[in-house]
């Protein structure tokens, strides 16, 4: 027979798989030689127990290894189900912004009250799938866990909203409702304005702290689907932002104004944009109004003769000085709002209608035909005691164009234009007793163009007016600037045919980058146009050409800018070098024969600064045409 202790060490290693070892078989006698040995000499039993513990760690390990797999696993498809799902709960949420903003924006507020309801459903349900351990986890993953901390942060910053600011906006539509705001006598109900400025201010908060949390999430990270995600929600957001902030500023301004207090008078007055002027058009006639208790009334009409001859008295400074050294802008009405700041018109209009009556007036305000062809969409056709219907339709080239043509007599067409105001004020007054909520929304649209203004010798009231577009102010800012102030300098009102188009083209990353901006513009002026419109041309010093026009073209930059190089039509050109609230205005006398078009372009130099760049357009007849193109950085 073999001798089997030879092979004990091969028969060891082969476990029994019925009964497993007996290690109480083979502990050794403690005096024996066996129980002395060394490690180098242990029995092959010995070693069998060391390999046998060392296969059931493994096999621990094994099954621990399969767990965590598992669990890895279980939870990928737990965030890709869960991520798919809170897509489309954002989705959803992200639609109800859009559709919120609109319906505040255009005052429907019942359908209003019913998107805030399900834009808080979805926030709730999307945050509620983003919130759990898993999510948490792979939020904190370096790196990699960079999508997850954006969508977590960008369901939180939705369920934000959805618990802060929904629940006021919701009180806030229900009180501000339009056809319950006005009282019998057609005053508007101020009390209900004042009660819901609280909660107001609560919402913008709960939005700008939302926003702000949404912008500070990575934006760039290895799943373009989530960052693209975030853009669109963060656009959303700043937008909404916005509507519910100017919400929360008229709130505050609308009662002080419209004489909650007591009293307040303004100065109204009515731009013609056939003659160019930094904040639109020449200054013409003009109204004196009342707002007491949240009715207007209009005390008296007047022509812009009644102020010829009266200065203001008021200077601006240096700066201002010299960028408008020649044109007497506080001694003259027709020329008081060269500059593109409407704080600066309002401010000389009320010193000069002081001087002139008397009368100590609170503010001022300004507006142009297409405003007024924006509230009369509204309100419909407003008849003149002639039978003649001024309309949306033929508001602007009545006062603008077509008027010129019907009167030789100054004196006649001052007296028209007067009539035309006293209708139009008198019929949009009536009509706001119908369709506040309309007129409102046709007046927001005008002051976004920056055809209508108003300020306030109220220092409170001003500070929240200045952060309105309706302020007309130009902004000391250091975020990217493009600002443009178009000024007749020929005395026609040949600009009624102008257009222009403003480019403005930013490259490179840097703290300093390139800009290069591009402004055309072109005269369609027809032959055969009235004396009166021609003004001057053929004296020396204006143009000598029928239907030729000339006009001052200041561009204002962004604060720390340099100009490096301009052009007219691609020739080097000259053009003088200023500065008002802080931006470098750059102005170029341009000569616009009749048919002709002109193109001027300014390579600068400037500070990045931060955010979009804030535009200000020229109002003109024609709506100025505007692209912007920034290099993406970051």
């Amino acid at each position: 027979m073999p001798d089997l202790t030879e092979n004990a060490e091969l028969s060891a290693s082969v476990p029994d798989p019925f009964h497993g070892p007996d290690w109480s078989e083979h502990r050794p006698d403690p005096g024996s030689d066996q129980a002395s040995a060394s490690p180098a000499s242990a029995s092959p039993r010995r070693r069998v127990k060391v390999s046998r513990r060392a296969r059931r760690r493994s096999r621990r390990l094994g099954l621990g290894l399969t767990v965590a797999g598992s669990v890895i696993l279980l939870a990928g498809l737990w965030l890709l189900i869960t991520g798919f799902l809170a897509r489309g709960q954002l989705n959803q949420a992200r639609d109800d912004v859009r559709k919120l903003r609109d319906e505040i924006s255009a005052g429907d507020f019942p359908a209003a009250r019913g998107t805030a309801t399900e834009l808080a459903a979805h926030a709730h349900r999307a945050h509620s799938l983003t919130s759990g351990p898993a999510w948490a986890v792979a939020a904190g993953i370096p790196a990699m866990g960079q999508p997850f901390q954006t969508i977590r942060g960008v369901t939180a910053s939705i369920e934000l909203i959805g618990n802060q600011a929904l629940p006021e906006l919701v009180t806030i539509t229900t009180q501000l409702d339009p056809a319950t705001l006005r009282n019998a006598d057609g005053s508007i109900d101020l009390s209900r304005i004042s009660a819901v400025a609280p909660a107001l201010n609560r919402a913008t908060a709960a939005m700008a702290t939302a926003t702000a949390t949404v912008a500070g999430l990575p934006a760039h990270t290895w799943l373009s689907a989530i960052d693209s995600a975030r853009s669109d929600v963060l656009s959303q957001l700043t937008s909404l932002s916005r509507t519910v902030h100017s919400a929360d500023l008229a709130a505050r301004i609308a009662p002080p104004m419209l004489g909650q207090s007591g009293p307040k008078t303004y100065l109204i007055s009515f731009q013609n944009e056939a003659e160019l002027r930094g904040t639109g058009g020449l200054p013409g006639a003009f109204a004196i109004v009342t707002a007491d208790r949240g009715k207007l009334t209009f005390d008296r009409f007047e022509s812009d003769s009644t102020l010829s001859g009266i200065t203001s008295g008021l200077d601006f400074g240096p700066a201002y000085n010299q960028v408008y050294a020649g044109a007497n802008a506080t001694d003259e009405y027709g020329d008081s709002n060269v500059s593109a700041n409407f704080p600066y018109a309002a401010q000389i209009w009320v010193a000069m209608w002081q001087k002139y009556s008397g009368q100590h007036l609170d503010g001022a305000m300004a507006l142009d035909p297409t405003t007024l062809s924006y509230l009369l969409q509204v309100a419909g056709p407003a008849t003149l005691p002639d039978t003649t219907q001024v309309t949306a339709a033929n508001v602007v080239d009545l006062t603008q164009k077509t008027l010129y043509s019907m009167f030789t007599s100054e004196p006649e067409r001052k007296e028209y234009l007067l009539e035309i105001a006293r209708t139009v004020s008198t019929h949009l007054l009536a009509a706001a007793h119908d369709n506040t909520a309309g007129l409102v929304n046709a007046a927001g649209r005008a002051a976004g163009e920056r055809r209508l203004f108003a300020w306030s010798n109220d220092p409170a009231v001003q500070a929240d007016l200045a952060q309105t577009a309706l302020g007309g102010a130009v902004p000391t800012t250091t975020a990217p600037f493009v600002g443009l102030a178009v000024n007749n300098s020929s005395a026609n009102k040949i600009d009624y045919y102008l257009s222009a188009a403003l480019t403005w083209r930013r490259s490179g990353c840097a703290s300093a980058r390139k800009v290069v901006v591009t402004i055309t513009m072109t005269n369609s002026a027809p032959l055969g146009l009235p004396p009166y419109v021609l003004g001057y041309t053929g004296r020396p010093g204006f143009p000598q050409n029928p239907g030729d026009d000339r006009v001052l073209v200041g561009y204002y930059a962004t604060q720390g800018g340099a100009l490096t190089k301009v052009t007219l039509n691609g020739v080097p050109s000259t053009t003088a070098i200023g500065s008002e609230l802080g931006h470098p205005v750059f102005t170029t006398n341009l000569d616009l024969p009749r048919g002709a078009t002109q193109t001027i372009v300014l390579e600068l130099t400037e500070p990045a600064g931060s955010g979009p760049p804030v535009v200000l357009p020229q109002p003109m007849v024609t709506p100025m045409s505007i692209a912007i193109t920034d290099e993406a950085c970051g």
